[in-house]
This record gives structure tokens, sequence and C-alpha cells, in this order.
């Protein structure tokens, strides 16, 4: 140890006894890992902000609040103040994949329940690393035991359920064999769920069993139909292939075990000859004939259509009925092979199937982030987003960057608590307005990653994100949108501000709020407007550095001429939106927005939509939550540009 760390941990030693002889009533609290948090910060950031740590923590902890509370928020803080540097992940290799192999068997789903550590019997986790994200665990794991008491429900029903339309906590309808699922069987609405234990002092542990146990019943509900489409699948595969067929492979959540109630099923149909020998359009257009054929259609929902798309960077056939993906085919995807085999080397999920339902506590948090995405309507790739990959890479990264402030044996003793404190992690790491920009590596042929943030945003408010493949070094995150970089970086802090209530008040309704589901529409720009409605969007100023967030009323779309698709894409600058600005305008303590300005946009500034009440008379009012959606928001704008400002000023 060299004298400058020997004096920093002396300095940390001293400040620590006389701050804890100065509040005798949070000794509690500091027992085990907190205390070495506590020399963490000393040692990286200085004795300033160890004051500066310790001082909140006297503010903000109270004796009389449950002793779980004040204890996560201690940590949870230490960990906002340990670390503002650029960091290296390390995750062990702790699940083999072995490489696909040709079969001539059916594909077959996994029945074994591996999405929630309640619903699984034990597993056996040996992560372990200086930021691994679980530490070494010589046994299974009980997770429905110690503070945790499992949810009481009945048994799954082995057909598709009206659950989705009635909260996940009522799977009571069942359908008899011979009945087709329907559109509205399908939880494409994903309407609000209602959990009886939403009011509890539980510091959130009990909502999140719930949730996730309600979230397996679902999935468990739709296994059946899912097993009779992709044999369909793999029939018309056959059938158009015939001797080159080699295998139907499962991807995406699916395999990952990541699987969520309006999870679609990928799949990849590899062939026996090479796939520059391959013409994969061709044969997904065979494939979509055989489907929509009437000796096949009726194995699909009633209205269910295939579609060929051919004009994306990996060529699918995407099965869907009303708004819900049922089953997307993508010809010769190595790339979505080699990410399943890479998420189960490095144990971010189990072996599928495994012989025991083996959950790291990661995989739990990365599937309740993809019900979050879900839920809140996060702009997926197609919409102009972020893939899901590039989300589990990031989340990836901060769970590991934390896990090792965790106390010992925490993940084991209580690894729903575990999961929040990874997700707040996440949310934590990725809400700055810095935050989104910057560069996620991971090394080759090495579980270890580095998040390099950016220098700068790109004006205006545009951030320069790049997640790199761990296996073949792409670029998974494509060009956002300012707008979009807006509305996301406004869901983090939400979602951020949440778990910190949850951690400071112990109560389950801030849980609950983090998962409210956004209407299905809200975050999607239709193709045809058929009568006028509100949004938010990005305005770029007269200055290349500056923009603002307006509210507008949108009364006609005109999109691309060769644009098929119901939703216009937000990296779209051909379509144009002709649209009104409205100006906020305070009337007897009541805020009216009078109509403006008319402005001509495009998809590349939308934001969000927002419900109008009014008229042109009266003048136009917004609901509380658009209201204050529009205020956060214009905040954020002028946080992003000061920072911005700021940062080429340090370059010049």
């Amino acid at each position: 140890m060299s004298m400058d760390e020997r004096l920093s941990r002396d300095a940390a030693q001293d400040e620590v006894e006389a701050f804890l002889k100065a509040n005798p009533h949070l000794l509690p609290f500091f027992e085990g890992s907190p205390r070495q948090c506590l020399r963490e910060v000393c040692a990286k950031q200085g004795p300033e902000k160890l004051r500066d740590a310790l001082q909140k923590i006297a503010a903000n902890t109270n004796s009389k609040s449950e002793h779980g509370a004040n204890r996560r928020y201690v940590i949870q803080l230490l960990g906002e103040f340990t670390d503002a540097n650029p960091t290296q992940v390390t995750t062990t290799n702790v699940l083999s994949s072995d490489a696909p192999k040709e079969s001539d068997t059916t594909l077959e789903l996994c029945d074994n329940s591996t999405a929630s550590p309640p619903a699984s019997e034990a597993g056996e986790i040996t992560e372990s690393s200086t930021a691994s994200v679980t530490t070494d665990v010589s046994g299974p794991v009980d997770y429905s035991s110690r503070d945790v008491p499992p949810a009481q429900w009945a048994e799954a029903p082995s057909l598709p359920t009206a659950a989705p339309t009635e909260a996940l906590c009522c799977p009571s309808v069942q359908m008899a064999p011979h009945e087709r699922v329907s559109a509205e069987m399908l939880p494409g609405a994903l309407a609000t769920v209602c959990y009886s234990t939403a009011q509890c002092l539980c510091g959130g542990e009990h909502f999140l069993q719930e949730m996730l146990t309600n979230m397996d019943l679902h999935c468990q509900s739709m296994r059946d139909w899912q097993q009779h489409w992709v044999s369909l699948v793999e029939t018309a595969c056959r059938s158009v292939l015939g001797a080159d067929f080699k295998e139907l492979a499962l991807v995406g959540s699916l395999a990952l075990s990541l699987e969520t109630p309006g999870s679609d099923v990928d799949l990849v149909c590899l062939t026996k000859s090479q796939a520059h020998d391959v013409d994969a359009v061709a044969v997904l257009r065979k494939v979509r004939d055989i489907l929509t054929s009437e000796s096949y259609a009726s194995g699909f929902p009633k209205g269910f259509q295939a579609m060929v798309i051919d004009d994306a960077r990996v060529p699918i056939l995407s099965v869907t009925s009303a708004s819900q993906v049922l089953v997307d085919l993508a010809i010769n995807s190595e790339h979505s092979l080699e990410h399943v085999k890479w998420f189960k080397r490095v144990g971010a999920v189990p072996s599928n199937p495994p012989p025991v339902a083996n959950v790291p506590v990661l995989t739990v948090t990365l599937r309740c982030l993809k019900w979050w995405l879900r839920m809140r309507r996060v702009p997926r790739t197609k919409d102009g987003g972020l893939p899901t990959v590039a989300w589990t890479l990031l989340a990836m990264h901060a769970c590991g960057e934390h896990s090792s402030l965790l106390p010992p044996g925490f993940l084991v003793e209580r690894p729903l608590a575990a999961v929040l404190a990874l997700l707040g992690a996440f949310f934590h790491k990725f809400t700055s307005v810095t935050g989104l920009a910057g560069r996620l590596q991971f090394e080759t042929g090495s579980t270890t990653s580095t998040f390099l943030p950016g220098t700068c945003l790109k004006p205006p408010c545009q951030a320069e994100l790049v997640v790199l493949d761990p296996e073949s070094g792409m670029n998974l995150a494509p060009p956002m949108s300012p707008a979009t970089h807006i509305l996301i970086v406004h869901e983090l802090l939400r979602a951020r501000s949440l778990l910190k209530e949850v951690s400071c008040t112990g109560h389950c309704v801030h849980l609950r709020n983090v998962f409210d589901p956004v209407p299905e529409f809200a975050n999607c720009l239709p193709a045809v407007a058929a009568e006028s409605f509100g949004a938010l969007v990005c305005v770029h100023g007269t200055a290349d550095s500056s923009c603002t967030v307006e509210l507008v009323r949108i009364s006609s779309i005109h999109k691309m001429p060769w644009w098929q698709a119901p939703f216009l894409p937000r990296w779209d600058r051909q379509s144009s939106l002709k649209a009104h600005i409205f100006r906020e305008h305070w009337c007897a303590d009541r805020c009216i927005f009078i109509q403006a300005d008319a402005i001509t946009l495009t998809p590349w500034n939308f934001i969000c939509r927002v419900e109008m009440a009014g008229d042109s008379q009266v003048g136009w009012t917004l609901t509380g939550d658009a209201l204050r959606c529009l205020k956060s928001m214009q905040a954020l704008v002028s946080d992003m540009q000061g920072w911005a400002v700021q940062g080429r000023d340090r370059k010049s």
C-alpha cells in the first residue's frame, strides 16, 4: 500500500469514527459493507465528498423508520457518491452454451420457469469477480424464504387467459381446448396491473415478487399457443427449403429467459447452404404464403397478418395480430444466435433448458428492465429507439459496477432486495444529462466492460451513444433524434426518482408507479392523422445548439410515399407534420394554452402525444401529468444545453 493510499484510508477512518460518535443512533446502519463504502468514497472522491455523504445521511435517515429501509438508503447514497469515473466491470463465465446442432426434431419451447426467483426451485450461482453481478454461492438459493413470503396463486391455465385486460393478478379465466385465441386475449394493450401489496411497507420486495409471479403465470399460459405457432412456422420452413433445411433456432427473450407478457417468439431458420447463397427475402415470402394459406391460417388468431419486412438490415417475416407481434422469423441470422450464446456464457441468463431452474439475480433484474421498457412504451429499434440488446448490455455494465458495493451475502439472503438495488444502480448510472452520451465496450474475448462518458452533447440535445456488440464489434445503438433522447432521459429520471422514494420510504406504491403503463400509442406517431391531436415536440432554435420543447396540435400528416407501416419512425425526416404551436397563458389562476404560430415538423421532432381538452374559443388545457411532463422536459432540455455549452467551452 502506498503512502497516499494509507493516508487516505486513515483519513476515511477518522472521518467515519467521528461521524458515528456524533450520531450513535446510526451505528446499526453502518455494520459491514457500508463502512467499506464510506472508505471507498473517501479514497476515490476525497474527504470533502465523504463529509458531504455523511451530512446527507444524517439529514435523511430516520431512527424511527424500518432498519432495512434506512440501511438500503445508506448503501444507495454511498453508491451515488463513490464513482464518477469510467469503470471496468468483469463478470465470470458461469454457464456454457453449446453451438447449435442440427436436429430433425421439432423445436420445443422450454416449460421450466426461469422468470423470477420465487418461481424457481433453486439455483447454484457461481459468479465471482471484482465487480460481478452475484457473489459465490456454494449451495442452492431459496428465493422464497426469509422476508419474502411466496404469493399464493392458482395453477396457470394451459391456454391463454383474458387476464391482461383485467390485470395480470387475476389468471382465472380458462379457455376450452377447442377455442382459438383472439386478439383481445393477447397483452397488446398491456392494461394497468393492480396488485394487492401496492400499499405495504416492505421496501418493494412483496410487490416485486407478486409482479414477477404474475408475469410467469401469464407467460406460461401462452406456452401451448406459442409452441403451436412455432410448429407451423417450422413445417412451412421445411416445406420451402426441403433438404436445405438445417434447424429452427429459438433466439430473443424466450431463449434468454427474459420473456414478459407480450413478448413475441423470435426464430432463426438455419440452412445447410451458406447464408450468402440463400435469398432470405424469397424464402420468407414463400413461408408467408404457406402460413396465410387456408390450411395454416386456422392455427393463428382470427384476422392475423404475415408481412415480410425486406428493407430492414436483417429481413424478417413478422406474424402479428392487432398490435401484437406473435412470431418474428429471420433466415441465417448468426448475430442473434451469437447473442444468445454470449449472454449464457457470461452467466447473465441461465442455460436453456436448465436441469434445475437456475435464476441469477442479474437475469431477474434484466427481466424487470425489459418489463419497464414495455410498460413505459420506450421507443424500440423500429420506432427509432435503442434495441433491447443495447439496453441489456448497458444494464449489465451498471449492475456489475454496483454489485461489489452490496453487503456480503445480500444477494443470497434477500435476492429481491438485490434486484431493486441493481435496478436503482442502472437508472442512476444513465440518468444525468450526459448519461446516454458515451461508449460501452466489452473487451474482445472477455466479459470485461468499460463505459467512457461522452465529452459533450452533439447539438442540439443529441447524445452520441455507442454500444459495441461484444461478439462482432458492431455499434448496436443507432443514432437517436434529440426528441427521442429527451423522452428516454425523462423516463429514466422518472424511474430513478420513484425508486429513490421506495428506498427512502419503503412504500410499494412508488415501485408500482415505476411500472405504470403508458397508453398504447402515447409514444407512437401514426402514419395517418384521422383527427388532430396534441403532442410534445423538440423544435430547433436559430442557433445550432438551441432547441425547445413545445406543445403543438398536429392537424395533418404527409408520410413518405413508399412507407407502408401504420406508424412513422422517429428517424424519418422526409414525412411532414402540419401543426400549430400553443403558448402558455395564466387566466384566473388557471393554466391554459392558446394557439399561436403554424409550424411544419417531421417525425424527427416528435417526442410523445398528450391529451388536450378544450377548444379554440376558451383555450386548451393539459392534465396534471401532461403539464408536469411538459415542464420536466423543458427543464431537462435547458440542463442538456447548458452542459453542452460547458463541454464546448472546456474543449476550446
